[in-house]
């Protein structure tokens, strides 16, 4: 995940730079007025970070924020997380994003290092209410229609049930206010495919599956995608791509890159030892392995990428052939944690 830090004055320049323990996990660019020189306008610079960070912090005004960020707010399922510290470092302000780009969530976290206030302002959160938008970003899940998210959070906060239908097993205690049951106004509803079980359904639906990805040198830069698209047709694939799963050493190969681009999925890399390791029988090819070291990497990598997340992963769609690329997909073992 990649994360910008600007600040605008020499005080927040030094606040910036005590950040650094606070964003662990996270590629940080920083900015400031002293260092990391700007070479274009504020808003420039706005757009480019709503195009390539998950967070974004601005130290100074709110103002500053607001107007830097306006003309590129999308959908709060699409924009990052945006939060405002004033330059003293005595208030945290998450300006969007709040719950699905988990701004809430980080503004406690830098509050509680600078020793700030964090100024939430989300009616669920001021009240103690759960919060599902949270709870699904947090957990790995995509939500199908963010409209409806404002039904389930309203009818907690007026103290009516929500219901809850999955069809993967619920593990641990339901939040206050949701019952296992579709008798109610509006509920949640967790599946692989959307349905409409309430008259406000929110539907979850569930990043588990995993594509692995080979591509030769070069390849098309729309090869993978094209393949992925094929493959997920012909086999009526309904499942929510969670990774795009690779060697190390192709990482940065166009097709790689775009796929993960394409599918808004992560990307993740191993070594060729790490493929090596992983237990099963795969599809292989020994001019594959004499030049990555492994001799199968789209299985192997789909495979060990759901693994190492602690889930039981298994091939659906064994290594497929395209235009200088091979792709396969795995789907990870699933329950709904509560």
């Amino acid at each position: 995940m990649r994360a910008a830090v600007i600040s605008f004055t020499e005080n927040g320049d030094k606040l910036n730079k005590r950040l650094s323990p606070a964003l662990k996990g996270f590629e940080t660019e920083r900015c400031g007025k002293t260092f990391g020189g700007r070479s274009v306008s504020l808003g420039e610079w706005t757009r480019g970070k709503f195009n390539s960070c998950s967070l974004i912090i601005f130290i100074g005004a709110a103002g500053i924020a607001m107007r830097a960020c306006a003309p590129y707010v999308r959908a709060k399922d699409k924009d990052p997380a945006v939060i405002v510290i004033d330059e003293r470092g005595r208030y945290v302000i998450p300006l969007l994003s709040g719950h699905i780009g988990g701004a809430n969530r980080l503004s406690r976290r830098l509050a509680e290092y600078l020793g700030a206030d964090a100024v939430i302002t989300t009616a669920t959160d001021i009240n103690g209410v759960w919060s599902v938008d949270e709870w699904a970003a947090e957990n790995g899940y995509r939500i199908y229609d963010t409209g409806t998210i404002k039904y389930i959070s309203a009818a907690l906060l007026r103290g009516e049930p929500v219901g809850l239908v999955s069809s993967f097993e619920i593990k641990g205690d339901l939040p206050l206010g949701i019952t296992a049951s579709e008798n109610t106004e509006c509920g949640i509803y967790i599946s692989d495919i959307p349905d409409a079980p309430f008259k406000y359904t929110l539907c979850l639906m569930p990043k588990r599956l995993i594509i692995g990805a080979g591509s030769k040198a070069g390849a098309d830069r729309c090869a993978l995608s094209e393949l992925y698209e094929k493959i997920k047709t012909e086999n009526a694939i309904r499942a929510v791509p969670a990774s795009v799963a690779t060697i190390d050493i192709k990482a940065n190969e166009p097709s790689v890159k775009s796929l993960a681009q394409h599918t808004e999925a992560e990307l993740c890399t191993f070594t060729a030892e790490e493929l090596n390791s992983v237990k099963g029988c795969f599809t292989a090819s020994e001019f594959v392995r004499s030049v990555t070291g492994t001799d199968n990497v789209c299985e192997r990598a789909a495979v060990i990428c759901g693994e190492r997340q602690g889930r039981k992963t298994d091939i659906i769609v064994k290594k497929t052939v395209g235009n200088g690329v091979t792709a396969a997909l795995a789907v990870m073992d699933w329950s709904v944690v509560f």
